[in-house]
This record gives C-alpha cells, sequence and structure tokens, in this order.
C-alpha cells in the first residue's frame, strides 16, 4: 500500500513537473514571437511626400497628410490620354480581387483636366479599387520629388515607408506578392534608390 502511495506520489509531481516545462517552453515560443514582431525603424527619407490633389469629385484639394497611411498604399501617376496608363488600369481591375490589402491614390499630372480624370475614373472602374482618391496634382512636389519623366509611374509605401517605385508599368506579380505579405523586403533598399 504505501509503495503504491508512493507511485502516486512520484506520478502526480512527475505530471506537475512536466506541466511546468511546457509552461515555460510556451513562454519562451511567446517571447521569440514578440521579438520577431518589431516594427522597422522609420526612415523620415522614406516616407511619403507632401503634396496636394485636385480631387475629381468636387475639386476639392486633398493633402497627402490626411491620406490613412497604414498598411499598404499606391501612389499611381497617370495620364488620362496615355496609352499604358490605360492598359495597366484594365489590368489592376482584372486584378482587384489579389489587391484588396492596397489602398490607391491615382493622380495625373496638373496639366490634365480634371473632366478628363473623372472619365477616366467611371471607364476603368477606379472606385472599385480600394480607392482613397482620384485627381490632378496640385503643382510638380511629385514630379520633383520622384524626378518623373513619363507616365505611368507608382510608388508602394507600407506603413508609410516606400517599398519600390515603379517607372514604367507595374509588375503585378510582385504587386500581388506585395499585397499578399509574400515580398522580400531585403530587396527594397535596392528598389527604392534613384535609378
Amino acid at each position: 500500500m504505501m509503495r503504491l502511495f508512493n507511485i502516486r506520489k512520484i506520478y502526480c509531481l512527475s505530471l506537475v513537473f512536466v506541466g511546468l516545462l511546457l509552461g515555460n517552453c510556451s513562454q519562451k515560443k511567446e517571447e521569440k514571437k514578440e521579438k520577431l514582431e518589431v516594427k522597422p525603424e522609420f526612415k523620415t527619407e522614406l516616407a511619403m511626400p507632401d503634396f496636394s490633389i485636385a480631387s475629381v469629385d468636387d475639386s476639392f484639394n486633398i493633402a497627402s497628410k490626411n491620406f490613412n497611411k497604414e498598411g499598404l498604399l499606391l501612389l499611381k501617376y497617370f495620364s488620362p490620354d496615355c496609352d499604358h496608363c490605360q492598359e495597366e488600369a484594365e489590368i489592376y481591375f482584372s486584378k482587384r480581387d489579389s489587391l484588396k490589402n492596397i489602398k490607391t491614390v491615382w493622380i495625373s499630372g496638373d496639366w490634365a483636366k480634371l473632366d478628363l480624370v473623372n472619365e477616366f475614373k467611371v471607364k476603368y472602374k477606379l472606385e472599385q479599387l480600394n480607392l482613397i482618391a482620384i485627381g490632378k496634382e496640385n503643382g510638380n512636389a511629385l514630379l520633383s520629388h520622384f524626378k518623373i519623366e513619363g507616365v505611368p509611374f507608382a510608388a508602394i509605401y507600407k506603413e508609410n515607408q516606400l517599398l519600390k517605385k515603379y517607372r514604367g508599368e507595374i509588375d503585378f506579380d510582385e504587386l500581388i506578392k506585395i499585397n499578399d505579405g509574400d515580398f522580400d523586403f531585403s530587396t527594397t533598399n535596392s528598389n527604392v534608390e534613384d535609378e
């Protein structure tokens, strides 16, 4: 009987010990997970520049400082009469379900007529693309900042940090990877420097 009592005692102590050991292991896993989720340092030079656009919806000026910059945001610089820009708008619309996590701001140069920008918005159904705003730039802050020499041009941001610039057409396979969180961010530094 004494032997049975000792076996039960050893068994109970063993269960307590294993429980403590497993609890300690899961706590260490949580600590490791927290360490992996540390946000990278914010770099001012990679932040979105200040600019404003005249919105097609009511010609109201919208300042970039008022955009929701959390998550992914694509600045798309275009011209309503540019064939490549029109084709890219069609492709973007066709892939919209794969790009749901990306907010968009479509911006034409200050040379464009606002009614043509609005026609572009309607024709290519841009209001269905997680659209923050569409209009024409007031001045040329973006042209100067990005040294834009032609359209189409795009810049993708995550948490207000520039990830990638597209001079010319967007690589949609890459943009979908960015949308899905599968983009290799270790390559971004070379992609954001001036070409």
